[in-house]
């Protein structure tokens, strides 16, 4: 497989928002959309419910159980966060920050998907979390 798909998962450092907030360690980030067109991919933050079981009852984020069945994108029962846009240039290098070629199983791809579509739809993302980095920032990064 030499492309990127939706519902497979990167593991990347980012920039968090527009002030500079930059990640310190790779993050598994689920890819919910890919703009050929544009030349851009749409990523959203994956996070252990480990410990922040609470994040499961926020409307801003879509839980995500790694079984039933059994996920091998996510390692843990995990949540995507919905209130922010991460979008970064499709560049061949991505591929090799791809976990694996696996994706979300169908189900549970939809489902989030569709909860990211609805939350995006129905709030407004604030200025500073609509991110976008283009290869020479990811490639600095990672």
């Amino acid at each position: 497989m030499n492309a990127l798909e939706i519902g497979q998962v990167l593991s990347l450092k980012i920039r968090f928002n527009n002030t500079g907030a930059l990640s310190n360690q790779n993050h598994p980030y689920l890819i919910v959309d890919i703009d050929d067109e544009l030349g851009v991919v749409e990523i959203a933050q994956v996070d252990s419910l480990q410990g922040k079981e609470y994040k499961a009852a926020f409307r801003s984020n879509k839980t995500i159980f790694n079984s039933n069945p059994v996920e091998t994108v996510i390692d843990k029962d995990s949540y995507i966060q919905l209130d922010n846009t991460i979008k970064i240039e499709n560049c061949a290098e991505l591929l090799s920050y791809r976990r694996q070629e696996d994706k979300l199983s169908a189900h549970k791809l939809a489902d989030v998907l569709t909860a990211y579509k609805d939350y995006h739809e129905s709030h407004e993302i604030d200025e500073n979390k609509n991110v976008y980095m283009d290869r020479a920032e990811i490639l600095s990064l990672n």
